[in-house]
């Protein structure tokens, strides 16, 4: 299934990329969407190439009903996204894995952060893949609306985020 999404944040790209590299903002966007940061880790100078892996723990009744008997009361979530270094323009691309512990459910995201003036222009498109006998596109399908408001979560506390610094 894919699930895409676009909106603008009022700052420059590398004030954006230096906002979704930040433990602290991580940390908050999580709690926001009712998760837990378990750990974060940047590997790279932000001004290049660089990734950042973390792993978050949300309670399973927020699951559809579908997938709670796949796991626990609670569901791990690995995310990687690899930053490319700046185009000419400033615009990054990120490349964005995403696994859940205990589910057969993964997630690959690009993301690009297009320089619109002063602005950033964030586009994403994330497949969602469930690999669950007879169930999976039905899981894959419950888990893109919250994918979708994952990712505008994330823009529009960037955006608050980065006027209240």
């Amino acid at each position: 299934m894919a699930v895409t999404a676009s909106t603008t944040v009022p700052a420059p790209v590398d004030q954006v990329v230096a906002t979704f590299a930040d433990e602290a903002f991580v940390r908050h966007v999580a709690e926001k969407a009712g998760a837990t940061l378990e750990s974060f880790e940047v590997s790279g100078e932000t001004s290049g190439a660089f990734i950042v892996t973390t792993v978050r723990a949300m309670s399973a009744d927020r699951l559809p009903d579908m997938a709670k008997r796949f796991v626990g009361d609670s569901v791990h979530l690995t995310q990687t996204d690899a930053y490319e270094a700046p185009a000419e323009d400033g615009s990054r691309t990120v490349r964005s894995d995403i696994r859940v512990a205990s589910l057969p459910v993964s997630g690959s995201a690009d993301q690009t952060l297009r320089a619109v003036g002063e602005q950033t222009e964030v586009n994403v498109d994330c497949t969602v893949e469930a690999n669950i006998p007879f169930v999976g596109k039905q899981v894959a399908a419950a888990a893109e609306p919250y994918i979708g408001k994952a990712l505008s979560l994330q823009s529009q506390e960037a955006q608050a985020w980065l006027a209240s610094r």
